[in-house]
C-alpha cells in the first residue's frame, strides 16, 4: 500500500486526539443573580408602604447578572394575588447587565397590612430561586393632612396668629386637587390657598399658612374644604378658635332714675355724671329754717346713685381704680368732702380720705362666671356743703386703669374716666343801690337787695347808718344820732320783714322786690322836700338768712339837680 503525505498527516492527528484529556483543560461559564437595594447591598424584602385602595403601586427591584454567562429570569411566583409582576418573563440579562424588575401591589382591603413573598426562578446553578418578602397596606386615600385640624385657641381682637399645615400625597399615583375653599369662617381668617390647587406627584407635599386676626368677638367654627378625586375622597380640615375681647364699661345709675349711663367700652372715654344743683345743708339746715325751693318745687339736700364696672366682652380684664372724692382746698376754706362713697376707707378720726386706690381687680374671675359680668355697685352720695356754686368739693373723679396685659399689646381702653359733678343751690344777695336826683326829689320805692343766686334768701331786717366823716364807710348807726345825713332820709312806708327773694335759674336775671318807700330831704311848709346844697350819703345795712352773706350794705345817695 502506498501512503501519501496527506494520509500520514491525518493519521497523526487521529493518534493525537485519542491521547488528549480535554476535560481538564476546558472551564464552563455560569450566570450569577444578585438582588440589590438602592445603595448596592443585598435586598431581601420590598415594602410598598401605604397604597390607595384599588390602585396599583409599583416598586422596582434591581436585578444584576454578576456571572460570566447570560442569566435567564424564568418566572416569578407570588404567594398572594395582591402582589404581581409588572413585566413579562422569561427575560435574559447579559454579563454585568442590570434590570429594574417592577413588582406591583394592588390592595383591596382598607387599613390592612398585607404580607407575602415572591420567588424568582433563574438558571443560576448556585441560586436557582431567590425569595423576597413583600409588605403593603391599603388605604382609602393618599391625601395626608398634617395637622388634621387647625385650632387657633383664643386670639384677642386686633391681634393675629398663624398656623401652617401640609397636604402630602402619600400614595404612588398623582393626586389632583380641584379646589380649596374656606367655609363658614370669620372674615378674620385669611389664607393664600392657590398653592393647594395643583396635581401632587407621589410623595409631594405643599404647605399653606392660615391667619386668624379677629375684628370682633367670635366663636370660630369653620373648615378648609379640599376637593379630591372620587377614589380618594374630599378632605375637610376643621378650623377652630375664638376672637376674644374684654369690653369694660364704667357705669352709673341714679337711685331716682330708671336709666343708666356708661362709657362705650372700646376707647378711653369719659363718663360725665351730673348730680345737678341741690340744697346746701349748711345754708338751709335740714332741721328747720327756710324751705329749699327752686321754681316753686322742693329740692333735695342729697342725691345718690350706684357706680359699677361692667365687662360686656367674652374674656376677663384686670384693672385698678383711683378715686378722688373731692378736693380739700375749698372756696370756703373748709375741708369737708361733698361726696360719700359706701366703700371708702375709714380713717382713724372716723372720716374718709380725699383720695384712695382700689386694689387690682379681675372681672370676671373666670369666664365660667354667670353674666352679666358686673362688680357689686358702690353707692355714691352727693350732699353739697359749699360757700360758692362751684368749688373743688363739688367734683369727684374715678380713674379706671387697665392692668396685667401682655407686653407689646395695646388693648383698649387703657383708661376710663368718670367725672361726677354737682353744685350747691346757694343764694347770692347783692346790693341794689338807691339814688335820689333833682333839687326836689320825690319819695322812692326802694329794693335795696337783689338775689343773684339759684336758691332763695330772706331779707330779715334793715338798719340805716352814716359815715361820721362823710366817707364811704358806715360807722354811725342812725338810731344813735338825730343829725347829719341820717336826718335827711326817712321811711314813708317802712319795710315789712321778712322779705323772700326766690332763686333765679338765669344768672343775668336777678330777683328783687320793693321793701318800702324812702324819702330824701326835709319837708317844707308847702309839703315839698328840700335838699341840702351838698350830696348826702347813708347806708342801709340789710340782714339776710344767708349765713355766708349775713348782711348786705347798700349805698343810698341824695344828689342835687345835675
Amino acid at each position: 500500500m502506498t501512503f501519501t503525505f496527506k494520509s500520514l498527516a491525518t493519521a497523526a492527528l487521529l493518534v493525537s486526539l485519542v491521547g488528549c484529556n480535554c476535560e481538564t483543560q476546558t472551564r464552563k461559564r455560569f450566570p450569577k443573580i444578585e438582588v440589590l437595594d438602592d445603595v448596592g447591598n443585598a435586598r431581601t424584602n420590598v415594602d410598598f408602604g401605604k397604597v390607595q385602595l384599588n390602585f396599583t403601586a409599583t416598586k422596582k427591584v434591581r436585578i444584576r447578572n454578576a456571572g460570566a454567562a447570560a442569566l435567564t429570569l424564568e418566572k416569578a411566583v407570588f404567594t398572594k394575588a395582591l402582589f404581581g409582576l409588572g413585566q413579562t418573563v422569561p427575560v435574559s440579562l447579559g454579563v454585568n447587565e442590570e434590570l429594574e424588575l417592577p413588582l406591583t401591589f394592588t390592595p383591596t382591603a382598607a387599613d390592612q397590612l398585607e404580607l407575602g413573598t415572591v420567588t424568582l426562578t433563574t438558571d443560576d446553578p448556585d441560586h436557582p430561586t431567590v425569595e423576597l418578602s413583600l409588605a403593603g397596606t391599603g388605604v382609602t386615600a393618599t391625601a395626608v393632612v398634617e395637622p388634621t385640624s387647625l385650632d387657633f385657641g383664643e386670639i384677642y381682637v386686633g391681634e393675629m396668629k398663624e398656623l401652617t399645615f401640609s397636604l402630602t400625597n402619600s400614595g404612588s399615583n398623582e393626586l389632583p386637587v380641584t379646589s380649596a375653599t374656606l367655609m363658614m369662617v370669620d372674615p378674620g381668617v385669611t389664607a393664600n390657598l392657590a398653592p393647594l390647587v395643583k396635581t401632587l406627584a407621589g410623595g409631594e407635599s405643599v404647605r399653606v399658612t392660615v391667619r386668624f386676626a379677629p375684628t370682633q368677638q367670635v366663636l370660630l367654627m369653620g373648615s378648609l374644604e379640599l376637593v379630591l378625586p372620587n377614589g380618594v375622597g374630599n378632605k375637610s380640615i376643621p378650623i377652630r378658635g375664638a376672637g376674644i375681647q374684654a369690653q369694660p364699661k364704667l357705669c352709673f345709675k341714679f337711685d331716682d332714675s330708671a336709666f343708666e349711663q356708661c362709657t362705650d367700652g372700646t376707647a378711653g372715654m369719659n363718663l360725665d355724671v351730673r348730680f345737678g344743683s341741690l340744697c346746701d345743708a349748711r345754708v338751709f339746715p335740714i332741721d328747720g329754717g327756710l324751705p329749699c325751693e327752686l321754681d316753686g318745687g322742693a329740692v333735695p339736700y342729697a342725691r345718690s346713685g350706684k357706680m359699677y364696672v361692667r365687662n360686656e366682652g367674652n374674656t376677663p380684664v384686670s384693672y385698678t381704680l383711683g378715686i378722688t372724692a373731692g378736693q380739700p382746698a375749698r372756696c370756703d376754706g373748709g375741708a369737708p368732702i361733698d361726696y360719700a362713697y359706701s366703700t371708702a376707707p375709714v380713717l382713724a378720726d372716723g372720716g374718709s380720705p380725699a383720695t384712695w386706690m382700689v386694689p387690682s381687680f379681675k372681672l370676671p374671675m373666670a369666664v365660667s362666671d354667670p353674666k352679666p359680668w358686673e362688680t357689686a355697685p358702690v353707692t355714691i352720695t352727693y350732699h353739697p356743703r359749699s360757700i360758692c356754686i362751684s368749688d373743688g368739693a363739688d367734683s369727684s373723679t374715678i380713674i379706671w386703669t387697665r392692668q396685667a396685659e401682655p407686653l407689646g399689646t395695646a388693648r383698649r381702653p387703657n383708661t376710663m374716666l368718670a367725672t361726677l359733678n354737682g353744685s350747691s343751690l346757694l343764694p347770692s344777695p347783692v346790693p341794689f343801690p338807691v339814688t335820689f336826683t333833682g333839687n326836689q326829689p320825690v319819695p322812692q320805692q326802694v329794693r335795696l337787695v337783689s338775689n343773684a343766686g339759684n336758691a332763695p334768701v330772706r331779707l330779715l331786717n334793715v338798719e340805716m347808718w352814716q359815715s361820721a366823716d362823710g366817707g364811704t364807710t358806715p360807722n354811725v348807726r342812725c338810731s344813735d344820732v338825730d343829725a347829719g345825713p341820717c336826718s335827711l332820709f326817712n321811711w314813708i312806708t317802712p319795710p315789712t320783714f321778712p322779705v323772700l327773694l326766690e332763686g333765679t335759674s338765669v344768672p343775668s336775671a336777678l330777683i328783687d322786690k320793693v321793701v318800702g318807700t324812702l324819702a330824701y330831704g326835709t319837708l317844707d311848709d308847702a309839703g315839698v322836700y328840700q335838699v341840702p346844697s351838698q350830696q348826702q350819703r347813708v347806708f342801709a345795712v340789710v340782714g339776710t338768712s344767708d349765713p355766708y352773706t349775713p348782711t348786705v350794705t347798700v349805698a343810698i345817695i341824695g344828689r342835687l339837680q345835675p
